[in-house]
């Protein structure tokens, strides 16, 4: 009898230590793929829309969601507004009577390569990319009645159709017209739509602007909070850290699909020497650190790239992409000092023997004589 009871609570140990286990596992594993490419899909946030799928239409109201691919064309009706999902975690709305067609949505695991390509035939769309892009990469929108190609990286902006105007709201945007010229659009620069050489200043549709920034301000935030707590739970921890939470730690340790969290305790610590990084691990969490206002954490990564960059295909290339990035941040500023950017590019400095304050003092004394009148915009608006 005793040996029955001795077994009985034996099993009952092990089950609930089985079932802790599991709990505890699925909660890192959730955490190491919360920010990973999503299935694409269609919200409909008021009224109705409709995905022509080749022969089939498939019609939704609010608040209903779908699933998209490539080759749907999105439309919405009068008085209507959708929202699209894109693989990376970046949205695109979409007002009344808009018009929308699908032709590329391919993204890799670790955001090191993204093709989003679509076209826009009538309506506006509001755009808010959260990801940077790598060589190979690209983001575009075609407007077929005018033959322009607007590309992005990390930027916010719109295509308003229906009052004809490209404007880019956060960051910058190339366009592209049929002729090959090429203009480079500011934050809160816009053009007309038709006609990219002229910049315009008044006639933006400030209802439309003003109902999307508030729309995104509530996406990136829920955004915002959910990375911040992944951070937090694969971060290092100290020694206060629950045993049992160590313990299934170290047992995952064995098992390299959780090699994230091993990952970013390392970036955490500061302690990288001697700790095998995987190359796709690194650049997934700095795409989407990268994409938020992880200063401190996206430095971390930023410095752990520049101490392995060795290690990495490419990695010389990598580092220049980052550490453009980080100038840009120092001419846009405005003054303010972004001391972890700027520590680690003084570091960088050190170790390639480039002087980046004497980089940027040369390029404000460039001579724009030998500028095209689209860089020389772009470089008094920098520099001047």
């Amino acid at each position: 009898m005793k040996k029955h009871i001795i077994f009985i609570l034996l099993a009952l140990i092990a089950l609930v230590f089985v079932v802790a286990f599991g709990m505890t596992t699925y909660r890192y594993y959730q955490a190491i793929h919360s920010d990973d490419p999503l299935d694409p899909y269609i919200s409909v946030e008021k009224w109705n829309a409709t995905i022509a799928r080749g022969d089939i239409a498939i019609d939704l109201t609010k608040p209903e969601s779908y699933e998209i691919k490539e080759k749907d064309i999105i439309i919405t009706r009068d008085d209507s507004l959708a929202m699209v999902v894109w693989p990376d975690h970046s949205i695109t709305r979409l007002s009344a009577n808009s018009r929308l067609i699908i032709e590329r949505m391919q993204v890799a695991n670790d955001y090191s390569k993204i093709e989003l390509v679509a076209t826009l035939e009538s309506g506006k769309s509001w755009s808010n990319i959260v990801r940077t892009l790598y060589p190979d990469s690209r983001i575009e929108f075609k407007l077929p009645k005018s033959g322009t190609v607007a590309w992005v990286r990390w930027t916010v902006f719109e295509i308003n159709l229906d009052d004809n105007y490209i404007h880019s709201v956060d960051h910058s945007v190339t366009l592209k017209n049929t002729f090959g010229n090429i203009v480079t659009l500011l934050p809160g620069e816009a053009v007309q739509a038709d006609n990219i050489l002229k910049k315009i200043t008044t006639a933006l549709d400030t209802t439309w602007i003003s109902i999307n920034q508030a729309k995104d301000d509530t996406y990136m935030t829920v955004r915002d909070t959910s990375l911040r707590a992944t951070y937090s739970l694969l971060a290092w921890k100290d020694a206060a850290f629950g045993i049992w939470d160590r313990f299934v730690r170290w047992i995952l340790s064995w098992f390299s699909v959780f090699q994230d969290i091993s990952v970013i305790e390392s970036i955490q610590s500061g302690i990288t020497e001697g700790v095998a990084i995987p190359q796709t691990i690194l650049m997934k969490w700095y795409q989407s650190f990268q994409g938020q206002d992880f200063v401190l954490e996206r430095d971390k990564i930023r410095w752990t790239i520049i101490t392995i960059k060795d290690t990495f295909t490419n990695g010389d290339q990598i580092i220049e992409n980052l550490a453009r990035g980080s100038l840009w941040d120092m001419a846009s500023a405005s003054g303010f000092t972004l001391q972890n950017t700027q520590a680690i590019l003084n570091t960088y400095s050190q170790k390639t023997g480039i002087n980046l304050d004497l980089l940027t003092n040369q390029f404000k004394k460039i001579d724009t004589n030998a500028l095209s009148n689209e860089s020389k915009i772009i470089y008094e608006k920098l520099f001047k």
